[in-house]
């Protein structure tokens, strides 16, 4: 079975995915979001024309929670500890951070179970913790060449429209 990622990218733009205030982001878990956008990356899919043209003509308040939607997949996927570290990355390199993150901590298993006198075979997602820092400040290091003279004031900057301001335009 062959994906239509185009189709596949449409499907994810959604509120189901971008909007952790909407009735909408209840309808599945988060564990579910994971292996579905994991399934996207993981067919050659990419995240960031999904999330830009979903924010496009969106209400700040929309564009807004996309910012929180990708902070609960990071923490999701990632040790703890991490969560100071994403805040100082701009829009694309949070969503590069998930990418990747998406290519190594979700996994399509291979399964077997007996009920009765037949094995039955399926394959199931499984969600593993990256303890590997290594994507993390491979972004990072990319981030400090792109921007070299940042300042503290500036970090600041980036940190505050993390919590409160939005980096998707309309």
């Amino acid at each position: 079975m062959t994906i239509d990622i185009k189709e596949f990218g449409a499907n994810l733009g959604n509120r189901e995915y971008w909007d952790c205030c909407g009735a909408e982001w209840n309808h599945t878990t988060i564990e579910q979001k994971i292996f579905k956008l994991a399934e996207f990356v993981q067919a050659g899919g990419n995240l960031y024309p999904v999330i830009y043209k979903y924010a496009k003509g969106r209400e700040y308040t929309y564009r807004r929670a996309i910012n929180w939607c990708i902070l609960d997949y990071l923490n999701t996927l990632m040790v703890e500890g991490y969560y100071v570290n994403f805040m100082l990355l701009d829009n694309k390199e949070a969503v590069k951070l998930l990418t990747e993150l998406l290519k190594v901590g979700a996994e399509l298993k291979f399964k077997s179970k007996r009920i009765g006198n037949r094995y039955y075979d399926y394959y199931e997602w499984e969600l593993k913790k990256v303890e590997d820092e290594s994507i993390l400040v491979a972004i990072e290091e990319e981030h400090k060449q792109k921007y070299p003279n940042e300042t503290l004031d500036d970090q600041k900057k980036l940190i505050r429209k993390w919590k409160d301001g939005c980096w998707w335009r309309k």
